[in-house]
Formats: structure tokens, C-alpha cells, sequence
């Protein structure tokens, strides 16, 4: 018997929300501690107690202030994960009339830049002074390659 595609995505998207909603009781109380240099944000979290972030709160911070940086990154990536559970409650919602292949193949481009965006984020761990604007510019692109790739799967979600 053969695997339909949307099974593999959704078993992804479930452990990638599964992932999330651990680890944002951890990051709950680090973001809770940072600086006023990673305010709150509009990317929504899945919890409404949990602190927010937006990418153009951290964007600008100086490789001398990374840690405030790596704890507003946190939030944001929070912030994809709970992007990526809500698309998936829909998916699942969705009838079986509804042709979902646009959605499936979406949803897939969300699923790998989330997976992107994180490990530019470790990557940038290991940035010095000198590399650090330019890692730092590296993990906005793939932030705003996750927004790109959600806005696709809403658009082409038809059900």
C-alpha cells in the first residue's frame, strides 16, 4: 500500500508543533529575562500568555547583544511552529473532496523552511564580530522565506 504525500507532511507538521509547544515553556521564561531590545512581536505564539516577538524587533541587534538576539530568534521560531499547527488543523479539517495537492506541495515549502530557518539560527551561534551582520542578514532571509511559504499555503488553502 503506498503512502499518500500528505500523510508524510502532516506526521512533519504534528512533530514539528509537537516540538514547539515543549519547547516553549522553556523559552517562555528566557525571552521573559531579555532586554527591552526583543520586544514584543506580532508573530503570534501558541500560547496568549507567551511573550511575542517580530522579526524587525531583533534584526538590527549587534553581535554584542546576541544573547537578546538568540532569545527573541526563539520566539519567532515558536512563532512558525504555531503557524505550521494551525495550517495543519486546517489541512486536517479539510474534506476529502477538497483537492489539496497545491496545499500538500505548500506545505511541504513551509515545513522546509521552517527546518532552514532553524539551523541558520544554530549556524549563527558560531558568527564572530566580523560575520555577524552577514549570518545575522542570513537567518532574516530564511525568516522571510517562511513567511513567504505560509502565505502560499493560505492562499492555496481551499478548504
Amino acid at each position: 500500500m503506498k503512502n499518500h504525500p500528505s500523510t508524510f507532511v502532516t506526521a512533519i507538521a504534528i512533530g514539528l508543533a509537537g516540538f514547539s509547544i515543549t519547547a516553549l515553556t522553556g523559552k517562555k521564561t528566557t525571552a521573559a529575562t531579555s532586554s527591552s531590545s526583543a520586544q514584543e512581536i506580532n508573530a503570534t505564539a501558541a500560547s496568549p500568555d507567551a511573550p511575542t516577538t517580530k522579526w524587525s524587533d531583533i534584526k538590527d541587534i549587534a553581535y554584542d547583544q546576541r544573547a537578546q538576539f538568540f532569545a527573541g530568534l526563539k520566539i519567532v521560531e515558536a512563532a512558525v511552529d504555531a503557524q505550521i499547527a494551525e495550517l495543519t488543523a486546517q489541512r486536517a479539517a479539510m474534506t476529502s473532496k477538497t483537492d489539496t495537492k497545491e496545499w500538500d506541495f505548500a506545505m511541504k515549502e513551509m515545513i522546509e523552511s521552517r527546518a532552514y530557518l532553524k539551523s541558520t539560527g544554530e549556524t549563527l551561534v558560531d558568527a564572530t564580530p566580523e560575520t555577524w551582520a552577514q549570518a545575522r542578514d542570513k537567518v532574516g532571509l530564511a525568516w522571510e522565506r517562511t513567511q513567504s511559504a505560509y502565505s502560499k499555503v493560505k492562499s492555496s488553502t481551499t478548504g
